[in-house]
């Protein structure tokens, strides 16, 4: 599952991210794999194939600027902040879905 993914490669950057080493050699993949896997999350829970900025205005799950925020982690994906807005947008949608899920279930 993706989140349990997710949550494992946050067991591996967070001791990165502690000892500064974000956008070093040994993270680059782990943050791009955990980008990637945050986009996927995101588009399930919508059920679409791709994320499009045109449709994202119809979703039913989309935090609070989502589209400045992801363009602010797309330029910083690498660096720590970018790694931390990541994890808080990870958060949110978890929280999101659910609570979607509890209205419409």
């Amino acid at each position: 599952m993706t989140i349990t993914r997710l949550s494992e490669l946050e067991t591996q950057l967070d001791p990165i991210a502690k000892a500064r080493r974000i956008g070093k050699t040994e993270s680059i993949a782990l943050l791009d794999e955990y980008y990637a896997l945050l986009i996927t999350y995101f588009c399930k829970i919508n059920d679409i194939q791709t994320l499009s900025v045109a449709e994202i205005e119809y979703l039913p799950i989309v935090p609070f600027n989502f589209e400045e925020r992801l363009a602010y982690i797309q330029e910083r994906k690498h660096h720590y902040m970018g790694y931390q807005q990541m994890k808080t947008l990870k958060s949110e949608l978890i929280k999101m879905h659910a609570a979607y899920r509890a209205k419409n279930h």
